[in-house]
């Protein structure tokens, strides 16, 4: 298995970045590492995983090497070698907020799941998502995917807020594990359109990052 890297910044960290967990959806990787070394001063402390399933990264796959989809198995019981590395970096630490960087492969619209214990939209999103659609960017509307009980979430103008009870039940993805153990209040989870330009993501992207993450 491929060795794990990750990058720390400060003694705190409040914000975590997951990016790499499906090997299909590769290129966002180093977009998102080229944003976070562009904009490190503007960002919270942070801890940074540019790829989650290193074994599902070099097979550019959506499985790792033992045939799983790590964000349908991520468990703190779990028997996974990068389910309990990715743990094994989380644990121990608070953070207000986690963003897990997406690619879906199949579609043309930029969609953003907003999941915690917040109860507003969050309005950062909002304008983001506007300001991208101006750009000429597709929002999606709708569900985003039927065939699966862990998605087919509705979003309107590319936005899900999601609300979570304190008692919440892991479902064995990644952002849901670390909200149900207390390891974050709060995720994103940026749904890039897979169809487009290495040029459009790169777009999305470094968009993100400057509406929400960013601090003055």
């Amino acid at each position: 298995m491929p060795d794990f890297e990750y990058f720390v910044k400060g003694n705190n960290p409040k914000l975590l970045i997951h990016s790499g967990t499906h090997g299909d959806e590769f290129e966002s990787i180093d977009i998102v590492k080229k944003c976070v070394e562009k904009y490190e001063n503007k960002l919270p402390d942070f801890i940074f995983v540019p790829v989650v399933s290193p074994s599902a990264v070099s097979a550019k796959t959506r499985f790792n090497d033992n045939g799983k989809d790590l964000n349908r198995v991520f468990f703190s019981d779990s028997t996974e070698i990068e389910v309990q590395v990715n743990a094994k970096i989380i644990n121990g630490h608070k953070f207000d907020l986690m963003i897990s960087f997406h690619e879906d492969p199949e579609s043309f619209e930029y969609y953003i799941y907003d999941e915690g214990l917040n109860t507003e939209k969050s309005e950062k999103i909002l304008k983001h998502n506007s300001k991208l659609k101006n750009f000429g960017v597709k929002l999606l509307n709708g569900i985003d995917d039927f065939n699966d009980p862990r998605l087919g979430k509705e979003f309107i103008e590319g936005y899900n807020k999601l609300i979570i009870s304190e008692d919440l039940t892991n479902n064995g993805m990644a952002t849901v594990w670390a909200i149900a153990e207390k390891h974050t209040k709060n995720s994103l989870t940026p749904e890039i359109p897979g169809l487009l330009t290495l040029k459009q993501k790169e777009m999305i992207i470094d968009s993100f990052f400057k509406d929400i993450l960013c601090v003055d």
